[in-house]
């Protein structure tokens, strides 16, 4: 039951942050996230980090794309690296890190048992696995 509504709150996510352009215009998910973390109370706190889970899957899905594009433009260029198939192998990462990040929040949220806690715990999870895998993809994309 709990995986099940997981998968539902994740699929929020994507979707919302789909529909979103940002969560408050002008604020990083980085400042966000920040900002939840220092508020006083678990009830703030739980207000708080769907906000900062949305601005980091709107900057991820943005920071996929430019890599993505990137990928294409090698693709294209580069007859040696297109027997590699980047974009595929993109795409490939990109489903791999998404389901990777739902089984990692699944994990945070079971390792609380029926304690309280567990839904913060698997917001902080899924930012800080969002605000990585952003850095990560701006710093291939950012040396070429």
């Amino acid at each position: 039951m709990k995986t099940n509504v997981l998968h539902q709150v994740a699929a929020g996510f994507v979707f919302a942050a789909m529909c979103s352009q940002t969560a408050l215009a002008g604020t990083t998910a980085e400042t966000l996230y920040k900002q939840c973390a220092a508020k006083e109370t678990n009830a703030e706190q739980r207000e708080c980090y769907p906000a900062a889970v949305r601005q980091s899957e709107v900057e991820l899905v943005a920071a996929e794309k430019k890599a993505r594009a990137a990928m294409v433009d090698l693709e294209r260029e580069s007859e040696g690296s297109r027997s590699l198939q980047p974009v595929m192998a993109f795409d490939k990462a990109e489903r791999a890190y998404r389901a990777f990040r739902t089984a990692e929040s699944n994990r945070v949220v079971a390792s609380y048992g029926s304690g309280n806690g567990g839904g913060l715990a698997s917001y902080k999870a899924t930012i800080e696995m969002n605000l990585t895998r952003i850095k990560q993809l701006q710093g291939e994309s950012g040396g070429r």
